[in-house]
């Protein structure tokens, strides 16, 4: 089985291209300009994540891609699977794009070092208050509010999923 917290929900299943089993795979807005290359996508199927190899991959604009996975060769199956979540290997998002910077919510299941304490836990929510924006991490039982400011946030690996 497949870990979800270790792997990045780039988007979504679209609809069918064609009738030849292709695919449009809607990127989530926090990944747009990103160029992912990756080799398998892992699609969320009935509450598991399935690993379905890439033949190709193409960009049909800034927002979608169009896929041929292996074993989905007609329409019908490409119906199927319609609307399921995507996810990638962290290491094959691509560059981040030039001026880029991250969304907010890309931080949820990153891991948070301190310099002082250690490892704190996961990220389970973004709480976005307007001017304030907050992440909130399980900590021993114990919910930890920390805002989302350069004073507390030294750096962010969108690719590793860690942040001090």
């Amino acid at each position: 089985m497949f870990d979800k917290s270790k792997l990045l929900k780039i988007g979504a299943l679209a609809k069918p291209h064609g009738v030849t089993g292709e695919m449009l795979v809607r990127l989530s807005p926090e990944w747009l300009g990103y160029e992912p290359d990756p080799d398998f996508l892992f699609i969320d199927l009935m509450g598991g994540l399935v690993p379905f190899e890439i033949h190709s991959i193409r960009y049909k604009n800034d927002q979608d891609l169009i896929v041929t996975l292996d074993t989905i060769n007609t329409e019908d199956r490409a119906r199927r699977i319609q609307g399921a979540e995507v996810y990638i290997d962290p290491e094959e998002i691509g560059e981040e794009p030039e001026g880029a910077d991250y969304s907010i919510h890309q931080l949820v299941g990153m891991d948070v070092s301190d310099m002082s304490y250690g490892h704190l836990g996961q990220i389970t929510a973004v709480e976005d208050i307007q001017n304030n924006p907050l992440i909130s991490i399980l900590h021993k039982g114990r919910e930890i509010l920390i805002p989302i400011h350069k004073r507390f946030i030294v750096e962010v690996d969108l690719k590793k999923r860690k942040m001090s």
